[in-house]
């Protein structure tokens, strides 16, 4: 792929044009986004105007049209329309804002995503892993099968609170798992009916995501009343540092939902995308299992283990190149700009898709195959900034990532020493769009004790 100028073009994007085009890719939004976008840019190249309904919106692909986005212009770009929906679970919180009231929130938080910080995290995470293993354990040494999903989220719930909230929420998991599969459904803008109209209005899906919402609310609003009453104090979690700024209860709330929707979510989601892939690697997941035993070395893990798993993260990176949960960046131009060379005009959405750049044939040698190797140090060097960005980039970027791949990388290790992971005959999975890359239907697949 040959580098880009961003150029002071005056014309617009290539796209679909047309009433029935633009009907037909409307539709296909609301069912698999990421299909969409991987088709547009087949279809037309690293960027696209696609017309929807409503809104028009800029597909960006090549990693310096990502780059000029997040990085190079990004005072130009805000969170937009695009994240409008978000505000229905996560208020005005740090992933909804923008300029001083964003900043404001972002040093707040900081201190808790320090690499030290994280460290002292390691034994919460270490042990919400085990207890799911062990539980896989007890069933008569038969193991697991069905959808990880579910057990992924409850892994990363479980570490989430106890690390940032001072809280064990492993025994709030079966309420919580509904309500937020709710939540990735409703924050996403698809141009339906009762997106349009006032949320008032009693429809299905609207009841639907009032429940969701009163569900996590509950749980956080009981978080958040412990902490005042002093049953937490001196912990240095994320509410209490949000409590000593002297925010109100609804400040404080907004900024848990958002560590708890995007810290959760996108940690489960992308584990269980992990074991998808290791399910059809048996080779791979036998050397994760050589390199947890011999940095382990037949204790629980500590953090000093965790930059020995250097396999381990090769084969995280792999993972969520090939999905990775935050499928797609929304943005809003403020000023009229020219991204790549093509127009760009004011007001207008931009959409940046790890799903797709990811899976780019001019970057990626066979981009469909799961290839730890890619990500030796070596061939990480001969790829383009911004060719690989699960987690966003710029300023922006996920505060949480250090935190993500610490529990990811243990959770994976820990799991793959002690058990092997099989593909269940006739399983497959089928895309949706939603807030993360989660399936339809889940993942199903056997999980066998290594020692049965």
């Amino acid at each position: 792929m040959t580098a880009i100028d961003i150029g002071t073009a005056r014309r617009l994007p290539p796209g679909p044009v047309g009433a029935l085009q633009i009907a037909k890719h409307v539709r296909a939004l609301r069912g698999n986004g990421p299909g969409l976008f991987e088709a547009m840019r087949q279809s037309y190249g690293d960027t696209v105007r696609l017309p929807l309904g409503l809104m028009t919106a800029t597909l960006v692909y090549h990693p310096d049209g990502i780059k000029h986005v997040l990085l190079d212009n990004n005072a130009n770009y805000v969170r937009g329309i695009g994240y409008e929906r978000f505000k229905i679970f996560m208020g005005n919180g740090l992933l909804t804002t923008d300029g001083e009231a964003w900043r404001v929130r972002r040093r707040v938080v900081n201190p808790l995503f320090h690499r030290d910080a994280i460290a002292a995290m390691v034994d919460a995470m270490v042990s919400s892993t085990a207890a799911v293993l062990d539980g896989w354990h007890r069933r008569e040494r038969a193991g697991f099968t069905g959808d990880v999903i579910p057990a992924m989220m409850r892994i990363t719930l479980d570490a989430l609170g106890r690390t940032l909230f001072d809280t064990g929420l492993d025994g709030d998991a079966e309420r919580v798992g509904p309500a937020m599969d709710t939540a990735i459904e409703a924050i996403v803008h698809r141009g339906r009916v009762p997106e349009l109209l006032p949320a008032w209005l009693p429809f299905p899906s609207t009841l639907r995501t009032v429940r969701a919402r009163k569900t996590l609310y509950d749980m956080v609003g009981r978080i958040i009343e412990a902490h005042r009453g002093g049953a937490h104090a001196d912990r240095p979690d994320l509410v209490n540092l949000l409590l000593a700024t002297d925010r109100t209860d609804a400040d404080v709330r907004d900024e848990m939902m958002t560590v708890l929707m995007a810290g959760h979510e996108t940690a489960g989601t992308g584990l269980a995308w992990a074991l998808w892939e290791l399910a059809d690697a048996p080779e791979v997941q036998d050397r994760m299992a050589d390199e947890a035993r011999r940095v382990f070395g037949g204790r629980d893990p500590a953090a000093a283990d965790v930059p020995g798993l250097t396999y381990t993260r090769m084969v995280l990176d792999e993972a969520l190149r090939l999905h990775p949960p935050i499928w797609v960046y929304p943005r809003a131009t403020v000023a009229a700009d020219d991204i790549a060379g093509w127009h760009v005009p004011a007001g207008e959405c931009v959409f940046l898709s790890p799903y797709v750049t990811h899976r780019h044939p001019d970057l990626w040698a066979a981009p469909y195959r799961f290839d730890p190797e890619r990500f030796t140090e070596a061939a990480k060097q001969d790829r383009p900034k911004y060719s690989y960005f699960p987690f966003g980039g710029g300023q922006r970027k996920c505060v949480g990532e250090m935190m993500a791949v610490t529990q990811m990388c243990l959770t994976l290790a820990m799991l793959v020493s002690r058990f092997r992971i099989r593909r269940v005959p006739g399983s497959t999975v089928t895309l949706r769009t939603a807030a993360s890359l989660r399936p339809a239907h889940g993942i199903e697949l056997r999980i066998v004790p290594r020692d049965s």
